[in-house]
């Protein structure tokens, strides 16, 4: 049986974080509550990173690098959204438990949406522990080599969502999110030198902005940017090769 997630273990203070590429729907959901069946199947293709476990998994290899990779959908649990009313999409209904398609349609049947034993459930199952990881995982790191790189890999559609709240902004072939911090500003903007140079169109924080960071550790050691990539651009294996390429050499000249 697939499991929700696994870590695949590298030798070096590089962690990809992969957490949308999944297409699972655990055993035991209840497809007769959804309100349309085929919308919630479409929601979950078109809501999936595609080719981002692909791009994670090459970048890995030539880095040596940690991966945490997803297999679940992220329209049953979504465990790179806030928890809590930090999160922006609630207000769409994509939240850390989806409630809603990427129309804008209820999901499920009228007083059929998950309660809080269900979303509880979900987060047992995979919320909680994948961030128990992703926390392990970063704490191991600058332990053992005093120092954590987090890559956030995701893909995005050329054209945008219903749901998306930044959809009127440019969606280059790759966009590199950061958090405002010192060291994930310069490493953004020193991976955008790289792949321009390779002849990429490259957003830095435009249509999607920052990078997964643990809630639970402040240290200045560990730095985190998200790298984004049009799915038409993650498609082709030789784009692909330009961009491991480009993070090879951004992390050879940090660690």
């Amino acid at each position: 049986m697939t499991p929700l997630f696994e870590t695949m273990q590298g030798a070096t203070p590089i962690l990809i974080h992969i957490p949308h590429a999944g297409r699972l729907i655990p055993a035991g959901f209840d497809r007769t509550r959804l309100a349309d069946p085929d919308a919630f199947d479409r929601a979950c293709e078109l809501t999936r990173d595609r080719h981002a476990d692909t791009l994670g998994m090459e970048a890995a290899q030539s880095l040596d690098a940690t991966i945490m990779l997803n297999h679940a959908s992220r329209m049953w649990c979504d465990p790179e959204r806030y928890p809590d009313d930090r999160e922006e999409m609630n207000r769409a209904g994509m939240g850390a438990i989806p409630i809603r398609d990427i129309d804008g349609h209820p999901l499920y049947q009228p007083g059929q949406s998950p309660g809080m034993r269900e979303r509880g459930r979900r987060f047992r199952l995979l919320y909680t522990p994948w961030h128990r990881l992703l926390d392990a995982q970063c704490e191991l790191m600058l332990d053992t080599f005093g120092q954590c790189t987090l890559l956030d890999i995701h893909t995005y559609p050329k054209t945008p969502h219903p749901y998306e709240p930044h959809s009127d902004e440019p969606r280059p072939q790759a966009i590199i999110g950061h958090n405002g911090d010192p060291a994930g500003r310069a490493l953004a903007s020193r991976l955008a030198s790289l792949l321009l140079g390779r002849g990429l169109t490259i957003g830095i924080n435009t249509a999607y902005k920052g990078s997964m960071t643990p809630d639970t550790i402040h240290d200045t050691r560990l730095a985190s940017i998200m790298v984004e990539t049009r799915w038409d651009t993650a498609a082709d294996p030789d784009a692909r090769r330009m961009i491991t390429d480009a993070i090879r050499r951004l992390m050879e000249a940090r660690i």
